[in-house]
This record gives structure tokens, C-alpha cells and sequence, in this order.
């Protein structure tokens, strides 16, 4: 039996894909996170169920937001990330360098993201910010990956309304993929490639139905009809033509800017409330008081490289729900694990107009 709190079950690291070409985390002592309701090992006479909440250490104290180190971490900042080759293999791994961080949302055990007042959300996004310039003076680091996972769908195993914070010592490839499209696109046009797709879904026609005469004669496969779910003066929110999941929201800034510490005063307000109206558009879907799990990944221009993402880089915020439709949920199976292409379960024209017509 492996004793849990040897120092081999702790062997985090990371491994080389050499394949797929990207670094893999390997974490084992993960498995020890605590999941809601649990009892905690080392604290067995704990008066409190919550390590968030405020009557526990993590969770005490006078605060709206708050940020704390990641107890069960995948990252460790006391590492450093030198790339080991074994000789005359393919192996390759490196220490598992990096930091990962806790955002606490409210002390309020029982809220969510829909449910906090605007100033709540207001100094959740300062909070973002200012852990953003911290990390970035981290010389090491090259991305900054702030994000929510909401919902035991999603694996979340603290039910307190928190984020996360993980920083890498490398672009992660996503991400990578997305900086040079982001790259080629201004190279070849002059332009950000996310600033001419705001513009084009600007300029697309709402669906309206013909009460007349029900048969569908909107060319859905042109994507011609509106993919926006709601904007307010400085953002739009939409489920973008080329949606990996039947009910993805990307929220995009109308002007262009790479990161979220460039945000003016006046956006993080107008942020602060579209980021709510999305939220509360998810949970009013199934309409079954529930909330609705999803994944929120912000997406930041790189920091700390030779590659200058400012400029063609934009900032945008991307949520992805598991469920295609009320108690369906979307299992990445055969063709999504095995080919890496995705398949979605309806067209995003139909999907904008069902969330653009929730009134939450």
C-alpha cells in the first residue's frame, strides 16, 4: 500500500507528450483535496464543514474577496522548471514549477456568481487584477490562467463560490494555438482577428421567427442569423459561430486590449454586470432552480516571453457548459478523446436565441 505522505506520493512533475508536443501535470497528492462535507485527517475536531467559510482558518477575517495559496496545489513556486533528458530516450520531465491559487468569492457559503451584489463582483475583478501584476513579476511565468470551475459536474469539490488562479512556466497549448492565430492574422491583415469577428457578429441579423409561416427558411448553416446573447456599452457576449459546446458563451471586449489589468474604470463595471447577466441567463436555462455548472477561462495575452502578444492578442473571457439540454449532459467520448475533433449537439443560431430570450 503507498503511504500518502511519503515523498514518492508527492512526486509531482511534469512529463513531455512527444506526440502531442506539450507538457502533461502530474499531481498525486490531489487526490487528498478535500471534497464538501468530508472530514479533514489532520483536523478531526474541527467545528467547521467549510475550510472557506469564516468560522475556518482559511475563511476568518473581514473581507468581500479574498486570495489564498492553493493547499493542495499542482504547481509548486519553490521548484524550478529545468527540462531533465534522459540519454537515449524519448523521456523527458521537468519539476512541477509554477503557482496555483484559491479565489474566495464571498463568505457567504450559499451564494454563487449569480447571486452577488455588483460591488461583489466589482472587487472580485480588481482582485483578478491585482494578483494578475503580482504574478507577472514572477520572471519565470509565462501565462496567467485565471478561472472558475462551478458544479460537481465539472469535478468542483468545494461547493463555496471560488475561482482559481494557476500560473505556468510555459504556454500552455491552447493557449499557443490561440496567440498565433491571433499572430498570423495580424501579420497577413493588419487587424485582430477577434476585433473583425466582433464586427461581423455585429452586423448579422437577428433570428426572428415568421409566426406566419413556420418553416424554417434561415440559412443556419451560413451561420446568417445572430449569435449575440446580450451586450451591454463596452462588451458582447456570444455563442461564437465556431462553438466547441452547444452552450459556450465568450464575452469580448469592444475595444482592443491583451489583458484584464488594462480594463478602465468604467469596463470593469460594465464586466461586472455582463458576467453576471451571463451567469444568471445559464442558471434561469433548465429553469429547475438548480445551478448550472460550467468552466470560466480567461484568456490573457502571454507575459514574460520574447513573443510581443500585446498587440494582436484580446482579451476575452470564455465559459463552456457540459450540458447540451435540460438533464443532458456532453461526454467527451471516441471522436472528441480519440480524434481531438469535437462534435456539437446544435448550431449556436439556435442556442443565441434561446439564451438572448431568457429573461433571469
Amino acid at each position: 500500500m503507498v503511504n500518502e505522505n511519503s515523498d514518492n506520493f508527492d512526486n509531482s512533475q511534469y512529463r513531455w507528450d512527444p506526440f502531442h508536443k506539450e507538457w502533461i501535470i502530474y499531481a498525486p497528492k490531489r487526490n487528498l483535496r478535500p471534497f464538501q462535507g468530508k472530514k479533514f485527517e489532520d483536523a478531526p475536531k474541527k467545528t467547521w464543514t467549510c475550510p472557506f467559510c469564516p468560522d475556518a482558518p482559511e475563511g476568518s477575517g473581514e473581507w468581500i474577496v479574498k486570495q489564498l495559496p492553493n493547499r493542495f496545489a499542482s504547481l509548486d513556486e519553490n521548484k524550478h522548471f529545468t527540462i531533465e533528458k534522459i540519454m537515449g530516450s524519448f523521456k523527458k520531465t521537468a519539476p512541477n514549477y509554477g503557482k496555483c491559487e484559491v479565489i474566495l468569492y464571498s463568505q457567504d457559503h450559499d451564494a454563487s456568481f449569480g447571486t452577488l451584489e455588483h460591488q461583489n463582483i466589482v472587487a472580485l475583478i480588481k482582485l483578478w487584477q491585482e494578483r494578475f501584476e503580482a504574478l507577472k513579476k514572477m520572471k519565470y511565468m509565462k501565462y496567467i490562467f485565471i478561472m472558475e470551475n462551478r458544479g460537481k459536474e465539472i469535478g468542483n469539490s468545494m461547493t463555496h463560490p471560488h475561482g482559481q488562479i494557476f500560473s505556468f512556466p510555459f504556454i500552455p497549448p491552447k493557449i499557443e494555438k490561440e496567440y498565433l492565430a491571433f499572430k498570423q492574422y495580424n501579420e497577413e491583415k493588419n487587424s485582430c482577428l477577434l476585433c473583425d469577428i466582433l464586427k461581423e457578429e455585429q452586423e448579422v441579423p437577428e433570428f426572428k421567427e415568421d409566426k406566419e409561416d413556420k418553416e424554417d427558411k434561415h440559412d443556419f448553416n451560413n451561420g446568417t442569423n445572430s449569435r449575440i446573447v446580450c451586450e451591454n456599452e463596452d462588451f458582447l457576449a456570444i455563442i461564437p459561430y465556431y462553438a466547441h459546446w452547444a452552450f459556450e458563451i465568450h464575452i469580448i471586449p469592444k475595444r482592443h486590449f491583451s489583458s484584464i489589468i488594462e480594463l478602465k474604470d468604467n469596463e470593469i463595471e460594465t464586466l461586472a454586470r455582463i458576467m453576471k447577466v451571463v451567469v444568471r441567463k445559464y442558471d434561469a436555462l433548465h429553469d429547475d432552480g438548480e445551478i448550472m455548472p460550467y468552466v470560466m477561462a480567461m484568456h490573457n495575452a502571454l507575459v514574460n516571453t520574447k513573443q510581443k502578444s500585446e498587440n494582436s492578442f484580446h482579451f476575452h473571457i470564455e465559459y463552456y457548459t457540459p450540458f447540451r439540454g435540460k438533464g443532458k449532459l456532453k461526454f467527451l467520448a471516441g471522436v472528441e478523446l480519440g480524434t481531438g475533433t469535437m462534435i456539437c449537439d446544435a448550431l449556436p443560431e439556435f442556442n443565441a436565441k434561446i439564451m438572448r430570450d431568457l429573461s433571469p
